[in-house]
């Protein structure tokens, strides 16, 4: 008989403060023998999908799937215990199934776990892939899942048929020097776009490499250079049965730092015309600055354009997939930059480095950009992200869409940062709110992971890891995983300061 006490599930009904109103919360109790790790899936107004993976003897792992209607109510359970030699790679999701991509360690051997959203049914597909690989990119389109990565540091496409287990290499790929900047479903013609960035003795070059349903290639497009300004990253999409957009950032030269961004319609894999947009043309790139510091970049770029020089920008972009907002579309970028520590030694009562040690990513803002079906720009818009840092690069800016409005918001530390844009313009300026617990006695001890996700409508799933205390009850605290049920009303007014504010207290 199965047994499902380790899961705690509490729904409570929270108050609204301010604009933010939490509806609903679920709790999981949180192992302290065993190692486990927690996943949320957002299903748009279907629910959400939660995945909580448990370590077992050995290494092994045990997945728990727990569905969830749109109110955080459970629909159904289900549990799969992985084979002992696979471990998790990759997971890709569409709006019937979940896939979970397997590999065993040291051989070429891959496992395709696909999860049914309806009914919680598990099937896998096992495949021998046709060489060992460094698996980078996994999407599924129909029956066929993609697997990209590399090998000898090369890029190689995989196509895995789940009818007949069959696995075979998309063609004109395997080229020295080149990498997967993307690959793109095309659900529409039931086709894959791998976007290609190929970098050879000071030239570089980006293609695009359009292969049908059965993987054979339908054409190939290499991306022109004008004046010296040459495409890093790609995001395509459909129009019609033979147009769509391209749009993404470019570099001057060969360079992986973004000199601005680009849009462009293209027809049959052919561009039409690029629209450069360079981030000193943007009316709002750099309103993250602090005043004087901006009024200082904006006078050195007028200085330049003065002496007929092009200013020069080195930014690292995180490009986001694009939304759709009426008529118009919506790209969102976010400007971040590794961040390292550095080892030190004494020796001599001198202090040395010793080296360099990664140690994740900082965000500085993001840029909001809204353009139409024939790739003109039509406004932009800032949203500053204050000292975020993560481990992994990661889309931290969630943008929901509220009537005219766009809601845009990010989470740091258990609290989710808000600020509301109607096109280039702000409608509410920034703003923090605290994410509530189960109970009004709960005291938030410590926060971990935090996590944020634009759900449907105008909702947003904000999820991580808490130890929770009582202000009242006296015992060890309770380490949880939550998932928060949460939405922003920027019709709403904002609350009345208390009075200790109001007199600086």
């Amino acid at each position: 008989m199965k047994t499902w006490s380790i899961f705690i599930l509490l729904i409570v009904s929270l108050t609204v403060r301010g604009q933010l109103e939490q509806s609903q919360r679920l709790e999981f109790k949180v192992s302290t023998s065993t190692e486990e790790y927690f996943d949320v899936t957002p299903l748009n107004e279907n629910g959400i999908l939660v995945t909580k993976r448990q370590e077992e003897p050995y290494g092994n792992e045990k997945w728990f799937f727990f569905r969830f209607d749109s109110t955080l109510k459970e629909r159904w359970k289900t549990e799969y215990k992985l084979a002992d030699d696979l471990r998790p790679i990759k997971s890709y999701f569409n709006k019937q199934y979940l896939f979970w991509l397997l590999q065993e360690p040291d051989t070429d051997k891959i496992t395709v776990l696909r999860l049914d959203m309806e009914d919680g049914e598990v099937e896998t597909f096992k495949g021998d892939m046709l060489t060992r690989a460094d698996i980078v990119h996994f999407k599924v389109l129909g029956n066929v899942a993609f697997v990209g990565g590399y090998h000898n540091n090369r890029p190689i496409v995989l196509a895995f048929s789940f009818f007949d287990k069959s696995i075979k290499a998309l063609p004109y790929l395997y080229t020295s020097n080149t990498e997967i900047s993307s690959i793109e479903l095309d659900e529409q013609r039931n086709r894959l776009n791998v976007l290609l960035y190929t970098f050879k003795r000071g030239n570089c070059q980006f293609t695009l490499k359009t292969y049908s349903y059965e993987g054979k290639l339908v054409k190939t497009t290499t991306m022109p250079f004008e004046n010296n300004n040459g495409l890093i990253s790609g995001k395509i999409i459909p129009l019609d049965e033979e147009s769509s957009l391209l749009v993404g950032n470019y570099a001057q030269g060969c360079t992986q730092y973004s000199q601005g961004l680009y849009f462009s319609k293209i027809k049959d894999a052919e561009p039409e015309r690029f629209q450069w947009v360079d981030f000193s043309k943007l009316e709002n790139f750099f309103n993250y600055l602090k005043p004087k510091r901006k009024q200082r970049v904006v006078e050195k770029i007028s200085k330049r354009k003065e002496d007929g020089k092009e200013p020069k920008f080195r930014y690292r972009l995180l490009v986001h997939d694009v939304i759709t907002h009426g008529d118009e579309f919506v790209l969102v970028a976010e400007v971040y930059y590794p961040v390292y520590k550095n080892n030190t030694m004494y020796t001599n009562n001198f202090m040395r480095n010793i080296n360099r040690e990664f140690d994740g990513f900082r965000y500085t803002h993001a840029i909001v950009c809204g353009f139409d079906k024939t790739g003109n720009l039509l406004w932009d818009n800032c949203f500053t992200l204050d000292n975020v840092e993560a481990t992994e690069l990661l889309e931290m800016v969630q943008v929901n869409k509220r009537n005219e409005f766009l809601v845009m918001a990010y989470p740091k530390e258990g609290k989710i940062n808000t600020e509301v844009i109607d096109r280039n313009k702000v409608i509410r300026e920034p703003e923090v709110h605290d994410l509530k617990t189960a109970n009004d006695n709960d005291r938030v001890i410590n926060n971990e992971e935090s996590q944020l996700a634009a759900w449907y409508d105008r909702y947003f799933l904000a999820y991580g890891y808490q130890k929770i205390g009582s202000e009242k009850l006296i015992g060890l605290p309770r380490e949880v995983f939550y998932v928060n049920k949460i939405s922003y009303d920027p019709t709403n007014p904002r609350p009345e300061p208390k009075e200790d504010a109001k007199k600086g207290k």
